[in-house]
């Protein structure tokens, strides 16, 4: 017993860390009504500050200089000494850096997302993540530093007579994280803010009457919020090892799982149930492996599934209970539009891409750029998997941030029910299995996903909105060594590919490979669109069914869908079952895609990528997740950019563009992309089904000037490709499209004007009248 509490106490550092991410996470919740899922990334942004400071004397500021001139630029690096700071000012310096940080969240994200809909501030949070990850990447490139320690260094001999030697700096880090609660939760209590926060958290209206300012009350905490999780990036030290962009938000999760316990209102509760975290995740992972009745394969299942299960017990035990934070007023999420000339859409747009990947797979005269082959499957894939979120969260409201999660285990299982044990020309390990044919084995791996899928909906029957969110990401993160580095589960060791044989019909080989040698074959992109068109088609008809009117309702009032009759439980496990079905599909042809599988290909940052993308696109309708598909990293608009200018747009920059638009979305229209242009392009198709030869000649005179306008900047940037010109090609491109969208408004809109309606007034408002009834439906 003494072995293993010595052992437990080796987790102080990390519950320390834990714990002051939880009590951040519980004050912002408290001042705004946010669960911040940026709450990693400031931390690491704020933990390379300091590292940076400590180093190179440089603070790097939390943004990137977008003008093309050498001569103007947004400064981006302000260098205080050639040589490294010493450790205060360091320290201090960092500090300031994390209160900007929850200052420009406060003002530019979350005060203009106050009264959005819960969907609205997920994607806001997961914006701001995205960004700084891009920044961070963009300002201290890729490496993976060791940050500096700033608690005392050593070990503690014999610590309390246990036996073992207990490191200063855990110790240290668990101290000030339980004196940093106490003080706060003094703070809280006993002063007239704390007073006015609890007060406005409870009833928001209520504290305007008693003339307290609710956003200064929500600036408050943000900076409070931003201060301690800063404090904690820089304090965590070498605990956590050598930095990188992406872990803290990883660690998130076990946070996440304090606060839930602390109800997100609980600062003491909170700041202990981070510490207990941090010490039973030690144990789990040091004590429990060196017992012979624990399955060595299970250690790295029971490290990952411990907070998933703590957040899950306590959404799922005390769901109804948890405060929801009042706010003035809420808006709902956008309309789902009613799909219209679906087949007619589904065989231009699906034409368009098989001429596209026809001429990326060829060489000549008329080919085009090869890799657009991979980038246009890439794309498709990815518009797969995104209708899984329209079907989830775009028809029924169940915010999922875990299902590119479960399009991996769809993949993982295909694998193993490909394999047969023989020898792998590609990979090094031959993986034991039943060897079944493609077909069958895609069809084991989607019912998996779907098993898989329908497990996460279970917490739905009882928590929803930003709470689900909480579990589907925790999930998402556990998912990595549940299953995807579990070697009992894959047959490969943890991290270790596994290797998919190419589909192959009637002697015709479907795989990834072309006639070049590059993952561009036509064939195989003729077999993801014709997925793609049948998933689109059943999404479209899901929607215009009596299945998708309940689950519209189910969205809108669960109460008054169960008056009406609709069987919420029922309604929403079927929704799970679908969206899961569709995410098994794309996890499949993305295993196709690449001839292998590992771990590496389902990171949880990859959900949240997908959802935040799917949302850009317009997460209600399939037309929103084409759209946001186009937009993803390595899809066809990125690839296309980075073809004729020179690599404009790489990966940090594609985070950082990605965030921003994702934060503009949340915020200025939250429809997304694609609903915003679709009344535009039916009155566009209603104009060419009826114009007559008189009214093309007409309407190309009216247009001309706009479309030369529109145009020439962008034949002038393809002609010289000159490295000056690449940036104005991304400043260029909101301008273009604003001008396009308006070309294409006067086309449309055109016929009423040529048409003999104009004889007839009343007619001409009739059309008018029938043309915005489109807009609305849904």
């Amino acid at each position: 017993m003494e072995t293993a509490i010595g052992i437990t106490l080796g987790g102080l550092g990390f519950g320390g860390f834990f714990a002051l991410l939880a009590v951040g996470l519980v004050i912002v919740f408290r001042g705004s009504g946010v669960i911040n899922f940026a709450q990693g990334a400031i931390a690491m942004f704020t933990a390379y500050e300091f590292h940076s400071l400590r180093t190179k004397g440089t603070v790097r500021l939390p943004w990137v200089d977008p003008l093309p001139t050498n001569q103007l630029n947004l400064p981006v690096r302000l260098t205080i000494r050639d040589e490294g700071l010493g450790l205060w000012p360091s320290f201090a310096l960092a500090l300031l850096v994390a209160l900007l940080l929850g200052l420009l969240a406060h003002f530019l994200v979350f005060r203009p997302l106050r009264d959005a809909a819960p969907l609205g501030r997920v994607i806001g949070s997961l914006g701001l993540m995205l960004y700084l990850q891009g920044v961070a990447l963009k300002n201290f490139g890729t490496g993976s530093p060791q940050p500096e320690r700033v608690l005392p260094g050593g070990f503690y001999k014999n610590f309390l007579g246990l036996g073992r030697d207990l490191p200063k700096e855990s110790f240290w880090l668990a101290a000030l994280a339980i004196v940093f609660g106490g003080a706060l939760w003094c703070f809280y209590r006993y002063t007239r803010f704390g007073l006015a926060t609890r007060a406005a958290a409870g009833n928001e209206k209520g504290a305007i009457l008693l003339g307290y300012s609710p956003e200064k009350l929500a600036l408050s905490s943000w900076l409070i919020s931003s201060f301690l999780t800063g404090l904690a990036g820089v304090l965590v030290g070498s605990i956590t090892g050598a930095l990188n962009q992406v872990k803290f938000t990883g660690l998130l999760v076990p946070a996440l799982g304090a606060a839930l316990v602390g109800r997100l209102s609980s600062i003491p509760i909170a700041t202990a149930a981070g510490i207990v975290i941090g010490l039973l995740r030690t144990l789990a992972s040091v004590w429990l492996p060196t017992k012979s009745w624990f399955p060595l394969a299970w250690q790295s299942p029971a490290i990952n599934a411990l907070p998933l299960l703590i957040i899950v017990f306590v959404l799922f035990i005390r769901g109804v209970s948890l405060p929801i934070r009042g706010t003035v007023a809420e808006t709902r999420l956008p309309l789902s539009p009613h799909p219209k000339h679906v087949w007619q859409h589904a065989l231009i747009w699906s034409s368009a891409a098989l001429l596209l990947a026809f001429l990326a797979d060829r060489s000549g005269r008329f080919a085009v750029y090869q890799p657009m082959g991979l980038a246009l499957t890439t794309t498709i894939i990815a518009a797969v998997t995104m209708l899984s979120s329209v079907v989830l969260t775009g028809y029924v409201g169940q915010i999922s941030l875990a299902q590119m999660s479960i399009a991996g285990c769809a993949a993982f299982m295909t694998s193993r029910m490909l394999a047969d044990g023989s020898p792998s020309s590609l990979l090094p390990f031959s993986v034991d299995g039943p060897g079944l044919p493609w077909p069958l084995a895609a069809l084991v791996g989607v019912v998996f996903a779907v098993v898989v899928g329908m497990l996460l909906g279970l917490p739905a029957l009882r928590v929803r909105g930003i709470q689900l969110a909480v579990v589907t990401m925790a999930a998402a993160v556990s998912m990595q060594g549940i299953y995807f580095e579990n070697q009992t589960l894959t047959g490969v060791p943890a991290g270790s590919p596994v290797e998919f044989r190419d589909p192959s019909i009637l002697g015709i080989n479907f795989g990834v490979v072309g006639h070049s040698g590059l993952n561009n074959n036509f064939e195989f992109a003729v077999f993801c669109t014709l997925v793609l068109v049948v998933v689109a088609l059943a999404v479209a008809n899901i929607r215009r069914s009596g299945t998708g009117r309940r689950f519209l309702a189910v969205r809108a009032n669960e109460r008054a869908a169960a008056a009406a009759g609709v069987n919420i439980v029922r309604t929403k496990m079927l929704a799970f079952a679908i969206a899961s079905a569709i995410a098994g599909i794309a996890g499949v042809l993305t295993g196709y895609q690449a001839r292998q599988v590992s771990s590496a290909n389902w990171v949880f940052l990859f959900s949240l990528t997908v959802l935040a993308f799917a949302y850009l696109g317009g997460v209600t309708s399939v037309s929103g997740a084409i759209v946001g598909a186009m937009l993803i990293p390595n899809g066809v608009v990125t690839i296309w950019a980075n073809t004729h200018f020179d690599n404009a747009i790489d990966a940090d920059l594609t985070y950082i563009l990605g965030g921003l638009a994702l934060i503009v979305t949340a915020t200025l229209n939250p429809m997304g992309i694609a609903p915003k242009f679709q009344p535009v392009v039916q009155r566009f198709g209603r104009f060419v089904r009826s114009a007559g030869i008189h009214d093309w000649t007409d309407a190309v005179r009216r247009v001309a000037p706009g479309a030369v306008l529109a145009g020439a900047p962008v034949i002038v940037l393809l002609w010289t490709k000159a490295e000056e010109w690449r940036n104005w090609y991304l400043l260029l491109v909101p301008a273009l499209s604003l001008v396009i969208r308006s070309i294409v408004a006067k086309l449309a809109g055109f016929r009423l004007l040529v048409s003999p309606a104009h004889k007839n007034p009343a007619h001409a408002v009739h059309v008018a009248r029938a043309n915005d009834t489109d807009t609305q439906v849904g």
